[in-house]
């Protein structure tokens, strides 16, 4: 019963999380395209200068480096904010619908199967996508820096992490694929 208070409160709290990010990302998506069309419009002044961002690092420059006024960049930092936001907005849905059945029904139904067949996909390609785009503008931010003594090397791989991560779900929907149709089976018998 104590566990069923705890799916109901996380399903909620995954509901109430999803219409935040909604909001977030709507502001974030709409300022990084007012730089690229209208960067002298009011909105985009009142916003000051032009800093995308990073999954993993801060970069703080003194002066803005000539690679924050590019088209290419900020397109890039466009695209990798829309992907960004669906990852997290479709991570979050899934978790309140998994969370949902499984407060209302059961873990053993097939709408749970699809359900992390699903996130199994959003891991493999929107993360995968968000991490990789993301070391992609890291990478190109790191040429801007002007360090003596010294040279940085980034790798670009943590999107494999995500590539993993979508393949594990997968698997785990298989396995409750199994486990659902043995428990299906079952009612029919008894």
């Amino acid at each position: 019963m104590r566990l069923n208070v705890i799916f109901k409160m996380s399903s909620i709290l995954c509901l109430i999380l999803f219409w935040l990010v909604l909001l977030t990302g709507v502001f974030a998506i709409t300022s990084n395209a007012s730089y690229i069309w209208w960067p002298d419009s009011s909105f985009t002044t009142t916003l000051g200068q032009f800093e995308p961002l990073y999954l993993y690092m801060t970069l703080d420059f003194d002066q803005q480096p000539e690679l924050y006024t590019d088209k290419s960049f900020m397109v890039l930092t466009l695209l990798f904010n829309v992907v960004l936001f669906l990852f997290v907005l479709s991570f979050l849905w899934l978790m309140y619908k998994f969370l949902k059945n499984v407060y209302a029904d059961s873990l053993f139904m097939y709408g749970n199967v699809s359900v992390l067949f699903r996130m199994g996909l959003t891991f493999a390609v929107l993360g995968s996508a968000t991490t990789y785009m993301d070391g992609l503008l890291f990478s190109k931010a790191l040429t801007a820096l002007d360090i003596s003594n010294a040279s940085i090397a980034f790798s670009n791989i943590a999107y494999v992490d995500f590539i993993i991560a979508g393949i594990v779900f997968i698997v785990i929907a298989s396995a409750l694929r199994t486990a659902v149709n043995a428990v299906e089976e079952n009612k029919k018998t008894i």
